[in-house]
Formats: C-alpha cells, structure tokens, sequence
C-alpha cells in the first residue's frame, strides 16, 4: 500500500474510530476491544504487509523533507501498535466480558464488576462499601493471570516485530518518536521522586491533610467561563463552526476528534467541584488545540505524535484554577487558603505517581520485579497498598504516564514563558495569538522540540515544582 493510500485509510480508521467511541465504546472497561466490523475494516492498516511497507519508507524519507520523515514515523508506530493490540485482542474480549457481564452474586442478584465499582464509589456506608470492596477484590484477584497471559501476548507479538523486548521497544519509540532517551526521562522520574518525597510525607502528615468540605466551584459558570476565557484570547467560540459542543451529555463524554481540524466534537459532562473544573478546562484546550490545527500538514500529524504535546495543553489550561485572578474574574469565587493547598498536593501526587509507575514499568520490564517488589515501592512511595490486580493497572499506565510527567513539566515552563511575556497571559490576544501560532503545528513536533522552539528548552521539573508554592496568583 503507498503511503497517500495508507493515509487515506488512516482517515477513515480516525473518523469510524471517533464516532464508535462517541458511540460509547470503552465506556464498559479499559479491556473493550474495537468493534468488529471496525476492526476487520481497517485490518490492513496494521498487517505485517502494511508494516513491512511502511519501515521501507524510512529509507526513502531520508530524502524527503522533516514533515514526511516525521509523518512515516508516526505511521510506522501506529501500524505496530495496532498489530501489538490485535494480537491480544482474544485475551482482552475475554477481560471485558469477565468485567462487564453480570457474574458477581450480590445481594441474592448477579452484578457486573463495573457496575459495582461504581455503587462502590457512590456508597456512604462504610459497612456496605468495605463489603462491596470485598467482592470485587476477590472477582479481580480471580482475573490476573487472564491478565498475565495478556501482558506474554504482547511481549510475544513484539519480539516478532523484530524487538528485542517490551522495554527495547519502548527505548526505540522513543528516539524515532520523541527525540528522547527513555533511560535518561526514567533517571529524571527517580530524581523527581527522591525530590519530592520530603514535601509528600509533610503534605500526608499535616493535621488538615484532607481536602477542605469547602468546594465553591460550580457547573453553572462553565459556558461562561468558557466564551471569557477564549474571547479575551482573541477568539470567537460561536465563529468555529468546526467545533461542536453537546452540554451536559448523558452518554460518552470527551473530545472526539472525528477529522482534525474539520470536525471537532466536545460531548461535556458537566462535574461540578475543582476536579469536574480540571478536566474541563483540559479538554478545553484539547478542542483548541485540535481546531486549530494546521490542514496542511498531512493527516497523521494532524491527529497524533508524541502524546506529551496534547498534555501539555492539558496542563496548561486546567493550571487556569490555580490562577487567583482568573477564578475571581470569570467564577466570582475565591478558593480558600486549604483548597488552594489541598489542589497543589493533589497535583503534585498525580504526577508522584506518574512518575512511579515509568520507575516500576521499568524496574518489571528490565529487571524482574517482582509484584511483591512493586507494591512495597507504592507503599513506600505513596503509601498506598496495592493489590496484584491493581499494581497491573499501575503497570498498564506506565507508558502514558511518562507522556503526562512531561506534558506538565513543559506546561509549567510554558506558563511562566506566557506570564513573563504577557503577565496574566489568559487575558492577552496576543498570548492568544502565541497559542494558535504553537496549536498550529499539531503534532508536528515532539514536545521537546515544541520547547526548544519557544526557547524553554529542555523540559524539566523546576518550573512545576516553583508553581506548587503558595502564591497569590
């Protein structure tokens, strides 16, 4: 298949993939596998054929100019993924059905293992949870060889890629990828641990280490916060006719990027509290990001690349909270003294545990550790107390966790670029146009090139740390 074939197949696999997913595929568990007839429709893409085809290319790029080198990576990437995916496709419809099908003998009825975690979450009686914990513990604890056997499939299905392993293959990805050296971003991870770990304990042992009851942040100041927030960046939320927006969906919720940058559609659940305001104002600027994208850059950078980049828009809109200006302007509120303490502990221990799990990923990748081994490491480090069951999902995170470690690294970066610039830079059109200039390239860069382009390069942690101090914004 030549590439201009392959990208338009690649189109159409994002726009079925976006609308199933809008549909409601992976809302019943991480383990549900891509619809059949999706599945077998695009089957091509990620074939050892396509695969075979798409590593030839990298000689011919070499000669070709940055953004098509860079596209055949990303390609490349993408069809091994899939083909890694695809082999473990059994095992997963078997996970999902064990999670979702109704097995589970409670209160003289049979539930599914999602459907009790979520009265779980819902229950107030410590009496009725801790059983419900119970239950699930036990109906995990009876799933993690399946999951085992899931993690063999597809170390098995890399090595016949021609990897030498999981973490082999990882380390290469990374290089092509990202420009990066997964060794040194794992060094980095350590490091950030180490230097945290003094803050953490402190923030765990303080007598008010609980979040305050107090949450003024409410669902009703969302759209208006929303349309403020993007006109005074000089931008016109009813002018992006490539932007659809549902409120208050009842169904899947997110962003749905179902042609980049054509057709955007934003399904937002409305969640009240700072945790419902974070994810908002992160997907916020996932839409942005996505609508703003350049149409000329070809379909792959439009959609996908290094993960980091996406984070970073994330991170840097969703640290609007921790702005005292703007939540006082836009809200009408003022977040008290222990909320504000309360938010930057939780950030910090968000990504304390990014960090852990690329530390544990590849402590278990490279030198054996063991469960036991990973879960002393969480409770030392976290001090939380895993189960086998969970420590895998810890270990399946691992990957997109570095990509989160290092968006937040390079938003904080960002955001002091913005604030020396402009000062309070989300009330400035010309940091708006700095943005749309920067959204422009998609994901044409690595977020390390994306740092070096603005001149705040190499992405460390400082600036992210230097912003979990009291200030008054």
């Amino acid at each position: 298949m030549k590439r201009d074939d392959y990208r338009r197949e690649f189109a159409g696999f994002q726009l079925a993939r976006a609308q199933t997913r809008q549909d409601g595929w992976r809302q019943g568990s991480p383990f549900e596998p891509l619809p059949a007839r999706i599945h077998d429709r695009f089957s091509d893409l990620w074939s050892p054929t396509a695969i075979a085809a798409l590593r030839g290319e990298r000689d011919a790029d070499q000669s070709r100019p940055e953004v098509e080198r860079r596209g055949g990576e990303v390609l490349r990437a993408f069809a091994e993924a899939w083909l890694i995916r695809s082999q473990c496709r059994e095992i997963e419809t078997e996970l999902h059905r064990a999670l979702t099908a109704p097995i589970i003998a409670w209160q003289g009825e049979r539930q599914a293992a999602v459907a009790l975690a979520a009265q779980a979450a819902r229950e107030t009686d410590p009496a009725r949870r801790g059983a419900l914990k119970g239950k699930l513990a036990a109906h995990y604890a009876s799933l993690v060889d399946l999951r085992e056997q899931r993690r063999a499939a597809s170390a098995a299905a890399i090595q016949r890629l021609g990897y030498a392993s999981p973490a082999a293959q990882a380390a290469q990805q990374a290089q092509a990828l990202l420009g990066e050296d997964l060794a040194a971003w794992i060094a980095a991870c350590e490091r950030f641990l180490a230097e945290t770990d003094a803050d953490d304990a402190r923030a765990a042992g303080a007598p008010d280490a609980s979040p305050p009851a107090d949450d003024p942040f409410e669902t009703r100041r969302m759209r208006g916060a929303m349309e403020a927030t993007l006109r005074s960046l000089g931008i016109r939320p009813w002018q992006q006719a490539n932007v659809t927006i549902i409120w208050r969906a009842q169904s899947a919720t997110g962003v749905f990027r179902a042609r980049v940058p054509e057709d955007i559609r934003w399904a937002v659940a409305a969640q009240p509290g700072w945790r419902g305001w974070r994810r908002f104002l992160g997907e916020l600027a996932r839409v942005q990001h996505a609508a703003w994208t350049s149409a000329n850059l070809p379909i792959e950078l439009r959609s996908q690349g290094d993960p980091a980049v996406a984070e970073t828009w994330q991170w840097l809109f969703a640290g609007l909270l921790d702005d005292a200006r703007w939540v006082t302007s836009l809200l009408d509120i003022q977040a008290s003294p222990a909320l504000r303490q309360a938010m930057a502990a939780d950030r910090r221990r968000l990504l304390r545990r990014a960090a852990l799990r690329c530390v544990a990923w590849q402590g278990r990748e490279t030198a054996s550790w063991t469960l036991e081994r990973l879960r002393s490491e969480f409770e030392q480090r976290l001090g939380v107390s895993l189960s086998d069951w969970e420590l895998l999902d810890e270990l399946d995170a691992a990957l997109p966790a570095l990509a989160q470690l290092r968006g937040a690294w390079l938003a904080a970066a960002l955001d002091d670029w913005l604030r020396t610039r402009y000062g309070h830079w989300h009330g400035s059109r010309r940091a708006g146009d700095d943005l749309i200039d920067l959204w422009n390239t998609g994901f044409r860069y690595s977020a390390s090139q994306l740092a070096a382009l603005i001149g705040i390069a190499p992405i460390e942690p400082e600036a992210f740390l230097s912003e979990l101090k009291p200030a008054g914004g």
